[in-house]
């Protein structure tokens, strides 16, 4: 009787919400700590556009038009507001970069795509050292196999990164700042992460692949990243990223899927709205078969990271 299982629908469902609410409160006991007693919380301050991060080699499309430390300020005369000095937060830089690579993805083959660039940019921060922007066509491509046949999605061959100014440390001036800070940053990155993870999971559910400028890690990856993050000693580093993995945890946690937490209240809350328990057997036949794919995405995620780890 006093099995889980057994208890009524209630208990059950604040147990199965317990591990998502630990997670989003020590997310904001990191934030909480940082804005109060620590340097600050580090926030990015990144400018309009997308640079040209990699040097252009010969077998790339944009070979001879662009160069490296170029900025990508329009697609298609679709123009940002980078004339206008405009500043933004991460979230919003990487969504222009994925609009931007989205947008080459769909140029159809053979034609080209107009590009708005800053070309020689030398102190973003100064608009009278600003250059003129300059309009460039380049035709994407896609890549050839080992026999020469085109595979994956166009591209102009180029590594694009956000348009990085500098980094501002937020502090708290009271009690009541520092929860409204803390609460406010426990907000953007749970949204943004939800928003992320849903939809790749959506884009992988219709077989679209992942979303444009963006990359799926496992286990490995984080604790590549983690080892990384740990060996800069900067505590309001390491406590950022501590707090991301928490709310990461949280969102993954808190899907309708089977086998995870969410996935259990979604059982939970059946049972509560038929009135009656859900067959036994049912659930574990959908529990495992949905533990299959996790770890099936699971090891996949791990070879991406393993090779990622030995590229570099």
């Amino acid at each position: 009787p006093d099995l889980l299982q057994n208890r009524p629908w209630e208990q059950r469902a604040l147990v199965l919400s317990g591990g998502v609410i630990f997670n989003i409160l020590l997310a904001f006991a990191c934030y909480f700590g940082e804005v109060t007693g620590g340097r600050g919380l580090p926030r990015p301050v990144f400018d309009n556009g997308a640079v040209v991060s990699s040097v252009v080699g010969p077998e790339s499309p944009a070979f001879g038009v662009l160069v490296q430390g170029d900025v990508i300020v329009g697609v298609n005369d679709m123009i940002s507001s980078a004339a206008n000095n405009g500043k933004k937060g991460m979230w919003a830089s990487q969504s222009e970069i994925s609009n931007v690579i989205s947008t080459i993805r769909k140029t159809p083959e053979g034609e080209a795509v107009k590009l708005t660039i800053l070309h020689g940019m030398k102190d973003t921060n100064d608009i009278r050292t600003r250059p003129q922007p300059e309009s460039v066509t380049v035709a994407p491509k896609r890549k050839l196999d080992a026999l020469g046949q085109p595979t994956g999605p166009q591209s102009i061959g180029v590594m694009l990164a956000p348009n990085y100014l500098r980094t501002e440390m937020i502090k708290a001036t009271d009690i009541f700042d520092a929860i409204s800070k803390s609460s406010l940053a426990v907000y953007e990155i749970t949204s943004e992460t939800a928003k992320s993870i849903f939809g790749l999971l959506i884009n992988l559910l219709f077989g679209k692949g992942l979303p444009a400028g963006t990359s799926m890690s496992g286990p490995i990856g984080v604790i590549s990243t983690g080892s990384e993050v740990v060996s800069s000693r900067d505590i309001a580093t390491i406590v950022a990223f501590a707090a991301s993995i928490s709310v990461n945890l949280a969102v993954v946690n808190s899907l309708p899927l089977p086998a995870l937490d969410g996935g259990q209240l979604m059982f939970v809350l059946a049972e509560a709205a038929a009135g009656r328990k859900i067959d036994q057997r049912l659930q574990e036949g959908i529990n495992a078969g949905a533990l299959l794919v996790l770890l099936c995405i699971s090891f996949g995620t791990a070879v991406g990271d393993v090779t990622s780890i030995f590229s570099r």
